[in-house]
């Protein structure tokens, strides 16, 4: 297997060469809503007119599919593994593959297959691929980092919990030892809402604090919303005023940051 890994690294690169920006959504743990976040940034760019990739990278817990309602088989051509599509936004997982089987696997097999899973599906041309990371600062992580580097950027989710954010701030310090720059912190789970009235399930943390502690802004305030599902996520992007704010918060941050001046304007005619 190691005397193919230089093929497919530089079939990935020939891969990221294609994709405008690469945005990593992190937490480091489970449990916070990470893997719905990134569905609803894909979703919101997607939405927005981009060309839109979301890569699944949980080995070993794989949620995408079932929260865009995609599933195998996965088709190939001449170009590759083909993206399953879910209203325009290209989507590849190894949960299309393995379904609801266990994924046993060790360090090194993790490291070849984000690296294939990545560089053997035919993305095309895409302006942002988002790419949902595991719940582990271990292999799959790691690989990642190394295979999207600096044309990447991280987005951190946590919720107010303070157990959410101690584990959070271990990614953050693990991002600046690997030279990944952070976009900002996504409060998920922030409040709820009922009419005109917030409530905090969570706990309320002081922003100034939360922000020092992370060493990164808060972007986003995603509000819990327990009759909205993850598969419901497209359509409450759509009518749902704080989901959509809170996402296209992100997207502005995103762009300011990688100064995608052409982008950032279509998204503040688009997303107003």
């Amino acid at each position: 297997m190691r005397e193919d890994r230089p093929i497919e690294v530089a079939g990935a690169r020939d891969r990221l060469s294609s994709i405008g920006r690469v945005v990593m959504v992190g937490s480091g743990k489970g449990g916070v809503g990470k893997s719905v976040v990134a569905c609803g940034l894909a979703i919101s760019l997607s939405q927005r007119g981009y060309r839109t990739g979301l890569l699944d990278l949980d080995i070993h817990g794989a949620s995408v599919p079932e929260y865009l309602g995609v599933g195998p088989p996965v088709k190939s051509s001449k170009e590759g593994l083909e993206p399953k599509s879910s209203d325009g936004l290209k989507v590849m997982s190894i949960g299309l593959f393995t379904g609801s089987n266990p994924v046993p696997m060790r360090g090194s097999e993790k490291q070849n297959l984000i690296t294939l899973l990545f560089g053997l599906t035919n993305w095309g041309e895409l302006d942002y691929l988002v790419v949902d990371l595991p719940p582990s600062m271990g292999d799959e992580l790691l690989s990642a980092f190394g295979l999207f580097g600096r044309k990447s950027t991280l987005i951190l989710v946590t919720t107010p919990s303070p157990a959410a954010v101690a584990v959070v701030s271990r990614l953050r310090r693990l991002s600046e030892t690997e030279n990944i720059p952070v976009t900002g912190v996504a409060l998920n789970m922030a409040y709820m809402k009922n009419g005109k009235t917030k409530t905090f399930p969570f706990g309320r943390l002081d922003s100034g604090v939360l922000e020092q502690r992370l060493k990164s802004r808060i972007i986003a305030e995603i509000p819990l919303e327990p009759m909205v599902s993850a598969q419901e996520l497209g359509r409450a992007l759509s009518r749902r005023a704080d989901f959509s704010r809170a996402f296209v918060s992100i997207i502005r941050r995103v762009q300011e940051q990688s100064n995608d001046g052409d982008l950032a304007h279509r998204t503040s005619v688009v997303g107003r």
